[in-house]
C-alpha cells in the first residue's frame, strides 16, 4: 500500500518539528545514506526541539499504549547504530548484524530496520537471541512514518479513555484506530497485526 510523503509529513507533524535536512549537511554515516532514506529526510524532515549545542535535536517522540516510538533527526542516525551494527563500548562490530540493516527508529530499544536491498521496514525485539530477518512490518518508511504518527494521535487524542478500569486497551478504542490505519497498511488485518506488535 502505496503511502505518500504528504501523509506522512501530516501524521508527524503533530509529534515536533519537521525540517528539511540534507544528507551533505547532516549524514555522519561510514556507508553511503540510501536514497529513500535521504529523499525521507529532505522531504519529511522529523527534527524534533533543540537540546544543545552537544547533542542539537532531539528528534521526534511519538506515544503509544507502551514505550513510545523515537525518531531520531538526520544528524544523530548513524549514532542509532549503536548497540546493533557495533558494540556502543567498545566500538567492535557486531557479527550477525546484516550490512545491509539500517536503523531508522526505535521503540525502547526495540528497533525498526530499514533494509538496504528493498527499501522495506522490519520491527525487531531486544532479548530473542541473534537478531532474525522476519520479514517487513512496512513497506517503506514513509509507510511507517504514517503508521507511527497515526497512532501517535490517536493516543493522545483518546488519552485517559484509551483504558479500561484494569488499564487493558478499550477494545472500541482499538477498532477505531485499527479504522483509521486500515488505509495505510492496505486491509484491517495488517493493522491488527501490527498492533499485537505494539502491544496493543
Amino acid at each position: 500500500m502505496a503511502v505518500s510523503i504528504e501523509q506522512a509529513r501530516a501524521a508527524l507533524a503533530p509529534h515536533g518539528e519537521l525540517a528539511t535536512q540534507t544528507a551533505a549537511e547532516h549524514w555522519r554515516g561510514d556507508i553511503p545514506l540510501p536514497p529513500a532514506i535521504e529523499a525521507f529526510y529532505a522531504q519529511v524532515g522529523p527534527l524534533g526541539e533543540w537540546i544543545n549545542d552537544r547533542v542539537g535535536h532531539a528528534g521526534l517522540t511519538v506515544p503509544n499504549v507502551g514505550n513510545p516510538f523515537s525518531i531520531p533527526p538526520l544528524a544523530r542516525l548513524w549514532e542509532l547504530q549503536a548497540g546493533y551494527r557495533w558494540h556502543g563500548i567498545s566500538g567492535e562490530r557486531i557479527a550477525d548484524w546484516p550490512d545491509h540493516w539500517l536503523v531508522v527508529a526505535d521503540q525502547g530499544a526495540d528497533p525498526f530496520i530499514f533494509d538496504l536491498r528493498t527499501g522495506a521496514i522490519q520491527f525487531a525485539r531486544h532479548g530473542e537471541g541473534t537478531w532474525q530477518d522476519d520479514g517487513p512490518m512496512f513497506a517503506d518508511i514513509s509507510q511507517m512514518a504514517a503508521c507511527l504518527g497515526t497512532i501517535g494521535q490517536f493516543v493522545e487524542e483518546a488519552d485517559e479513555a484509551l483504558f479500561l478500569d484494569d488499564y487493558s486497551v478499550d477494545p472500541v478504542q482499538r477498532a477505531r484506530l485499527v479504522e483509521q490505519l486500515a488505509p495505510l497498511l492496505g486491509g484491517a488485518d495488517e493493522a491488527e497485526l501490527i498492533l499485537d506488535d505494539f502491544g496493543w
